[in-house]
């Protein structure tokens, strides 16, 4: 198994945020994650890295760490007096990217020498995702990844991250369910503390995954 994850809970503070999930995938593809706000996308998503702690059991044949992982959180803290270049620089220092070859850039319309502190959320987000795809992973994590991007910037990444799935289990949480039943092999809905998966066939097929996305 590429993952296989039971969280029987998962609880932050009072509330239980996570009850007896359970998440198997068993081939390289794109994978969705959907659910209204606070259903545990994220802190699944911690979860599977081990950034946060739970009750229960991981069985993945290699567990997913920062290390092993392209993890792309909701939001970026990042240097805003750092030029993009600069900031290209200490990203690669940071995760021990030796680029051989000339820097792979998704995203080519940001000049290098402008501060982050002077780039638009829309640019910043695109710089964050050229320095993240700079390193080959087998797993990669994007947690609304395609937040503050335009309509040409979704196109571009999405067709990158299709790109890459042939060789890499992606999991990719986002709002924009046409784009996810379009690209993934299956989705995974968060609702009630738990989850439901879908195939491809299902999702195209069967209702009741719409009435599943019907959270109330």
């Amino acid at each position: 198994m590429l993952l296989d994850i039971h969280i029987s809970e998962k609880t932050i503070g009072v509330n239980k945020i996570i009850d007896n999930l359970n998440l198997v995938i068993n081939s390289n593809g794109i994978y969705g994650i959907v659910g209204k706000n606070g259903t545990g996308k994220t802190t699944l998503f911690k979860c599977i890295l081990g950034i946060e702690s739970y009750s229960g059991l991981n069985n993945s044949f290699e567990k997913m760490n920062l290390r092993n992982t392209c993890w792309c959180p909701t939001e970026t803290y990042l240097y805003e007096d750092l030029t993009v270049n600069e900031f290209y620089r200490f990203y690669d220092k940071l995760m021990n990217i030796n680029l051989e070859d000339e820097r792979i850039l998704v995203f080519k319309d940001i000049p290098l020498d402008i501060q982050i502190k002077n780039l638009s959320t829309g640019m910043r987000k695109k710089m964050f995702l050229n320095a993240l795809f700079q390193k080959s992973y087998k797993y990669y994590i994007l947690d609304e990844p395609f937040n503050g991007l335009d309509l040409e910037a979704n196109f571009i990444l999405w067709n990158y991250i299709k790109k890459i799935s042939g060789d890499s289990l992606i999991l990719v949480s986002s709002h924009i369910l046409d784009s996810l039943v379009k690209n993934c092999e299956a989705i995974f809905v968060l609702k009630n503390g738990g989850g439901k998966y879908f195939s491809s066939n299902q999702i195209k097929l069967k209702i009741s995954f719409l009435n599943q996305l019907r959270y109330d």
